[in-house]
């Protein structure tokens, strides 16, 4: 099972304010559909409440919390025991932090959407930009005037 995290970003990681995303770039929501269709992604309870309790189109919809169950969604209360549920995909992390924090260490790939202009936050994406060239290396890029479009993949290190 491949496990990416996709997010998007400021410069200084924000990705959050009062439970809503700062900002708003089509693009980045269009380049966020196109890559998790067809595809499991897991989401906090936050960002599962932040989309309105909605099931996310056309993907297997997985929510973690130790508080709620939800019928529309599967529901799990831990990382390990949603992942021990899918078989032999890709499965997207899609936030929110405290997700993001706790799944980066098992991730074999970041699909980043930078957003090049700073935000006001409180919900942050952990840092792991010290780590590229070391843990993580860049495999593509697109750039606009507003947006970067990076993919970073495990660099995998044999003993």
């Amino acid at each position: 099972m491949r496990i990416t995290l996709i997010a998007a970003h400021d410069p200084n990681l924000v990705i959050g304010n009062n439970g809503q995303l700062p900002w708003h770039y089509s693009e980045d929501l269009k380049h966020f559909k196109q890559t998790t269709t067809g595809h499991t992604i897991i989401m906090g309870r936050g960002v599962f409440e932040e989309i309105n309790e909605k099931p996310l189109p056309n993907r297997t919809n997985i929510v973690l919390s130790r508080t709620q169950k939800y019928n529309q969604v599967q529901t799990f209360e831990a990382l390990e025991e949603a992942l021990k549920s899918i078989h032999n995909e890709e499965v997207f992390i899609i936030g929110g932090g405290v997700l993001y924090k706790y799944a980066l260490p098992f991730a074999n790939k970041m699909v980043i959407t930078l957003i090049k202009k700073t935000y006001e936050g409180d919900t942050y994406f952990p840092e792991y930009r010290n780590e590229i060239g070391v843990k993580w290396k860049e495999v593509s890029r697109e750039e606009n005037d507003d947006l970067a479009f990076i993919e970073y993949e495990r660099i995998d290190v044999k003993k």
